[in-house]
């Protein structure tokens, strides 16, 4: 028996030692880095061209394809005047058409490895603890609501990852400036390098941006409470933020886009067409997909509480609470898509992250939660790596046996084409709008607009 305990005691020794080597830490913090680009890399270049993404090949409201910068210039100045206020996320999704899928694959891979960073950072700081970002690799990949809709397709990537990246990384000075108070960031310069981050960040997203505002806001609000010198960044920050916000929120097509938005059809469908009715489902749903990690908030935010230091709630208090105002502002809008929730779902998981990288890592909590659970949760990780591999591969050829037909047909007046069926909502094509039986579908007439085709319709 005292042979066991001494056995288990030196395990726990050993694992202890290997968390806190900095050296280990480095090595293994960046191969994680690597794999995953390696592996986000492969499922980029397996997610197919999918519903919008054929639209933005085209100058917005016409079929003239973009054929040069200036004609992306042209159509996002048509998209603000009579549609919205995404100039950033539309403007990336037809740079990206532009370029081709193939620069899309590696920078959105890139981005990718950019936002995990940015979300670590966020909860941990300045540290380098490889476990924590192994933590927060898996809880992205299995928390971040419609991940293949947000993160795997083109035009979902561009409004979702690469938007939330960008608020992300105007958080972030906030953050590390109220760990250290450093030259650097109470700079001048920084304060005026920040600013084209600032102001587009607040153009990207109604309710994660309104967030970030809220925010830089409430860090603000801790740096007087404790006398900390509020520094220049966060003023500029702060105006330019919101400049770019208003830009957004006052987009002259807003009010035509929202007198022809409609609540989705599945809703309408259980609930009715009543506007508040229609609202509360969208609100109900969406925040019951979400229940796994609001109770992982609220468990963490025990064990955080048991702490007994009343300075480490703050930063849980700060990114719960934005979270909070992002999903209820959703009350607002006509309709409530799941993607929707990509920011506020990031906010959570940066408090859950930091509340656990706040735990002392005791003998006893090694064992209990650090080896059993974390080795069942990689290999739940592993294996989901590896289903969503091959339903990424079944997709990838379906799509290509579904151009194949559409190239030896090219001359037919109705080319039909069979159905793309993804089996995983980390999939780019799951819950998404694809080629329909009315070749006049929206799907249908973008898809032959793009392959330079009569008509498109879905095999029978």
């Amino acid at each position: 028996m005292d042979n066991d305990r001494f056995v288990k005691k030196h395990k726990n020794q050993l694992i202890q030692n290997l968390l806190k080597s900095k050296k280990t830490n480095r090595i293994i913090f960046s191969a994680i880095l690597a794999i995953t680009f390696v592996y986000m890399v492969f499922l980029n270049i397996k997610t197919p061209l999918i519903a919008d993404d054929f639209v933005y090949t085209f100058i917005f409201g016409t079929s003239m394809p973009v054929m040069n910068f200036g004609d992306i210039i042209n159509s996002q100045i048509s998209y603000y005047t009579t549609w919205g206020g995404r100039v950033v996320a539309e403007t990336l999704t037809q740079l990206f058409m532009f370029l081709g899928k193939d620069v899309f694959s590696l920078a959105n891979s890139l981005c990718y490895i950019i936002f995990c960073l940015a979300v670590y950072f966020l909860a941990v700081g300045r540290t380098i603890r490889f476990e924590l970002l192994l933590l927060t690799t898996v809880m992205i990949w299995f928390f971040i609501p419609m991940f293949g809709q947000t993160i795997m397709w083109l035009t979902g990537s561009c409004n979702y990852l690469w938007c939330g990246t960008l608020i992300l990384l105007a958080i972030l000075p906030f953050r590390l400036y109220e760990e250290k108070q450093s030259k650097l960031l109470n700079s001048l310069w920084f304060a005026l390098m920040m600013i084209p981050l600032f102001f587009i960040s607040g153009i990207t997203n109604e309710n994660t941006a309104g967030a970030m505002i809220l925010i830089m806001l409430m860090f603000c609000g801790v740096y007087y409470k404790r006398k900390i010198r509020i520094p220049l960044f966060a003023f500029s920050g702060l105006f330019f933020s919101i400049c770019g916000f208003l830009c957004m929120i006052f987009a002259p097509g807003n009010s035509l886009r929202v007198e022809n938005e409609s609540a989705v059809a599945e809703v309408t469908m259980m609930v009715g067409s009543n506007p508040i009715i229609t609202r509360l489902a969208y609100f109900a749903y969406n925040l019951y997909a979400l229940m796994p990690l609001v109770i992982l908030a609220a468990i963490t935010f025990v064990l955080l509480k048991n702490e007994k230091n009343k300075k480490s709630g703050v930063n849980f208090g700060i990114f719960t609470v934005a979270a909070a105002a992002a999903m209820v502002v959703m009350l607002a809008p006509p309709k409530f898509p799941p993607r929707a929730m990509f920011g506020l779902a990031a906010f959570l998981i940066i408090a859950v992250v930091y509340a656990l990288s706040q735990l002392k890592l005791t003998e006893k909590r090694v064992g209990k939660v650090v080896i059993i659970p974390g080795c069942a949760i990689l290999l739940f990780y592993i294996m989901s790596w590896g289903y969503i591999g091959v339903d990424a591969i079944t997709v990838n050829k379906q799509y290509i046996a579904r151009v194949e037909i559409i190239g030896e047909q090219k001359l037919a007046e109705v080319i039909a084409v069979p159905a793309i069926v993804p089996l995983s909502s980390h999939n780019g094509m799951y819950g998404l709008k694809d080629v329909q039986t009315d070749p006049n579908h929206w799907v249908n007439r973008a898809l032959a607009d793009y392959f330079g085709v009569k008509n498109v319709v879905l095999q029978p």
